[in-house]
């Protein structure tokens, strides 16, 4: 285990030792003053000399040397009253048995201890207070079945989740050991536990408290654990076999699990709300898929900004009830509209539309599942290419200030009509940016963390039945986002698309994903989270790619020019080209295809549309099929 050399003379530690010589003389000046004793200058200065030395040997011998006052605890200080009690001790030694010349007062080291104790405390609660710890943190204690915990993270963020915990309880863990990863307050002690700097100790910590004790557990702290970090913690809990939880923000120190996000290294975004602020206060909006992952997220965040009411629109029965029962009960002032409904049925969404006429509208409903479409890929083009034309033409019929369409990265370049249908959806809504009053604009990202038909569920089932876990190869790699970062980051993209004498018109978003993760990481990542070990507790398995798959995704076509917006984390991509004047015609007849189950026709107009698309795997040339012979 790497050593640190230990600053012994702190500051605190110097202030303590004077604190307590003061408090001896206090204790003496009290003494003489009622004439318990005459007054000796000899033996005053022998006393405070004693009373020095005994202080200093007892905080050093109950740890409390390198002990920063702000993190003083309710342990921390039932072994200062230890520390001044045993020094009182050996100064009542030496001055009445060794060396009873000393002609001191006998009450004077227990009101020396006395004082000192109250001087000592008031000092550390004025510093817990100035840091603001809160002076009832003092008194709080470590719960009595607290599990052994390591603690890694920066040390700002640990002891701020132990003031936090302290607060509000008895402390849920019991701290044995700090790891901070900023190297800060190194040597120092806290809640009864040693900073140590570097994660190359925390592997030899864990043996060490393994060895002490039957249960420890392994605890990532902060908003955004660093990616080494959480990886460092995820091996070394793996090899060890112990529990490796995490600290959110804001929780005090409630133990939770680990979120494949912290592995993942992003970092989350301190985002401005006044631009979704002012899009939806007081206003109307409709969210299609409001029940998926991305859609529930995206209400959830709507209705924390005050709108007048939201219009949910799902298919799925169970999830419109889920996301309608809940923003109804923590957002009882919001009207909430549910209205289960397919985006394919014009009527119908014509009908919720000219009811309701909603200031802004965004389109998350969509087939996602590419494997799947591709053997069903008609229904693929109904939804995600004829449900956003359906949806797009209502709101432009109630003149909403702002349309906002979710696309994927898979639009870019497809390779399967999943892709394909979300392109062509682009390009239909850029179409209708130019001809509607208000603000047409796409949102383009990549894969969310944990969405419905995505493989983190996936990988959570088979690790969960023993294995093995299957990726398709081992090269793949994806974009990777939080749900609630994509979503805060569509309302951004969704304000500034609506921004009044903007220059983004009908501009195609993209939000910033970061590094694409090898899904093989991400497999690794969540085996060790479960506590096991790749490959030696859990196989993974290549299984080859699937219809539609690609190794690679991309964010941008090549004719694409990428600029930044005034917000973090969301760009704009423009388009030189322009979509085809009769595009409608075109999709429409794409759509009459695939409504007839016609697939080669389908495919046929859609190539029209895309004339560089091609499907993975497709060996036929569908662009020399005369198009009479299919329709």
């Amino acid at each position: 285990m790497t050593r640190h050399k230990l600053k012994i003379f702190s500051t605190g530690y110097l202030i303590d030792i004077a604190l307590a010589v003061f408090s001896f003389w206090l204790a003496l000046y009290l003494a003489y003053g009622i004439g318990l004793a005459p007054a000796s200058i000899e033996g005053t200065i022998i006393a405070l000399v004693c009373y020095g030395m005994a202080i200093a040997v007892a905080l050093v011998a109950f740890r409390l040397n390198q002990l920063v006052w702000r993190w003083t605890s309710a342990d921390d200080l039932v072994r200062l009253s230890q520390a001044i009690a045993a020094a009182g001790i050996g100064t009542v030694a030496v001055l009445f048995f060794v060396d009873p010349s000393v002609t001191v007062p006998r009450i004077s080291p227990a009101l020396a201890a006395l004082v000192s104790l109250v001087l000592m405390a008031a000092a550390r609660g004025f510093a817990r207070v100035l840091s603001g710890g809160g002076i009832r943190a003092l008194f709080r204690t470590i719960a009595p079945n607290a599990p052994a915990t390591i603690l890694v993270g920066p040390t700002d963020a640990i002891t701020q989740a132990i003031h936090a915990a302290r607060l509000t309880g008895p402390l849920p863990i019991r701290p044995i050991a700090i790891v901070s990863t900023m190297g800060t307050q190194v040597g120092k002690i806290f809640a009864g536990a040693r900073v140590f700097g570097g994660l190359e100790t925390l592997e030899a910590l864990v043996t060490d408290a393994l060895s002490r004790n039957s249960e420890v557990r392994i605890a990532l702290i902060g908003r955004d654990p660093a990616r080494r970090a959480a990886q460092v913690a995820l091996q070394v809990a793996a090899r060890k076999g112990v529990a490796l939880m995490r600290i959110p923000e804001g929780a005090g120190a409630t133990l939770g699990a680990v979120h494949p996000a912290d592995v993942l290294g992003r970092t989350r975004r301190e985002l401005d709300l006044r631009g979704p602020r002012g899009l939806v206060r007081f206003k109307q909006i409709l969210v299609t898929g409001a029940g998926g992952t991305i859609g529930s997220e995206i209400v959830k965040q709507i209705a924390e900004l005050s709108p007048s009411r939201i219009v949910l629109v799902d298919s799925s029965e169970n999830n419109l009830f889920q996301i309608s029962s809940e923003i109804r009960a923590t957002h009882p002032n919001v009207d909430i509209v549910a209205r289960l409904c397919d985006i394919r049925d014009a009527q119908r969404i014509n009908a919720i539309f000219e009811k309701y006429r909603p200031h802004v509208v965004v389109h998350a409903a969509a087939n996602k599942h590419v494997p799947m479409m591709e053997g069903h890929f008609c229904e693929a083009l109904e939804v995600n290419l004829g449900g956003t034309c359906v949806v797009a033409d209502a709101a432009m019929a109630v003149d909403v200030e702002s349309f906002v369409f979710i696309s994927t990265d898979k639009a870019v370049n497809p390779v399967n009509v999943m892709g394909a249908a979300k392109r062509v959806a682009e390009l239909y809504v850029r179409d209708c940016s130019r001809r509607a009053k208000g603000a047409f604009h796409s949102v383009r990202f990549g894969n969310v963390l944990g969405s419905s038909g995505s493989v983190m569920p996936v990988f959570e089932r088979q690790i969960a039945r023993g294995g093995p876990v299957t990726i398709t190869n081992s090269e793949m790699t994806r974009w990777f986002m939080t749900v609630e970062e994509a979503s805060s980051l569509v309302l951004q993209a969704a304000a500034i698309g609506a921004e009044k004498g903007g220059t983004i018109s009908g501009g195609q978003f993209v939000l910033d994903m970061g590094e694409p993760v090898r899904i093989m990481e991400l497999a690794e990542a969540m085996i060790r989270m479960k506590g096991k070990e790749p490959w030696r507790d859990i196989a993974i398995v290549e299984t080859g790619l699937r219809p539609g798959e690609r190794l690679h995704e991309e964010l941008f076509h090549t004719f694409e020019r990428v600029e930044n917006t005034p917000v973090e984390g969301v760009l704009v991509a423009s388009d030189p080209m322009e979509p085809p004047e009769n595009l409608r015609t075109l999709i429409d007849h794409v759509l009459d295809a695939a409504r007839k189950d016609k697939e080669t026709a389908a495919l046929v107009w859609l190539q029209r549309i895309l004339p560089d698309f091609k499907r993975r795997g497709d060996q036929t040339t569908i662009k020399s099929v005369d198009i009479r012979s299919v329709d």
